[in-house]
């Protein structure tokens, strides 16, 4: 787990995790799946399997729990800088994606995560992206703040892994908490009827 993406790619060409990708590219097995360092896992598939045509970056994405369902997000720690053109080919990954999985979303709503909803909130890259993702031919529903990943607003939210990876351990947080503030809160006010 503490390898170098880097080093793994190059020392350990004999890994479970590089056997595994190897057996997708000689079409053996149709996915990998890997519980061992992401980084590694990333860089060795992109070596390996290579990217799509029009796709420069592999997005990490996971799938966040709406009012309405779900929303998915990406990227969430693959890269931890982005240019704009990545954020479009981002969003075109998970409309795509959303599209597939759930059927009925013909042109899933995308959404960028910003600061703020206004126009002139966001930094260059963010403001660059907007642009690209208005002019592009997917349902784009402009930026997102924080809250609407969960609103039911949009069907997938795009930002750059930094953000996203930061986003999802404050999530991740947020119901461990939530959820050992319910586990004890009930087992007090069970304690407490039995004494009584």
């Amino acid at each position: 787990m503490t390898d170098h993406p880097r080093e793994a790619l190059r020392r350990k060409k004999d890994s479970s995790m590089r056997r595994a990708i190897d057996l997708v590219k000689s079409h053996d097995a149709h996915a990998c799946v890997s519980a061992g360092n992401t980084g590694a896992l990333m860089a060795t598939a992109h070596f390996v399997l290579k990217m799509l045509p029009g796709v420069e970056r592999p997005a990490i994405v996971s799938i966040i729990p709406s009012r309405t369902g779900h929303t998915y997000m990406l990227d969430l720690g693959a890269n931890a800088s982005c240019t704009p053109a990545h954020l479009l080919q981002f969003a075109i990954m998970g409309s795509v994606l959303a599209a597939d999985l759930e059927g009925a979303h013909e042109r899933p709503r995308v959404g960028l995560l910003n600061i703020g909803e206004e126009e002139i909130k966001g930094n260059e890259i963010v403001q660059a992206a907007n642009e690209l993702m208005a002019a592009a031919d997917i349902n784009y529903v402009g930026f997102v703040e924080g809250h609407d990943i969960f609103s039911g607003r949009v069907d997938v939210v795009v930002t750059d892994g930094f953000t996203g990876n930061v986003a999802l351990k404050a999530i991740e947080g947020a119901a461990r908490l939530i959820t050992d503030t319910l586990r004890e809160e009930l087992t007090r006010t069970t304690l407490r009827k039995l004494v009584h």
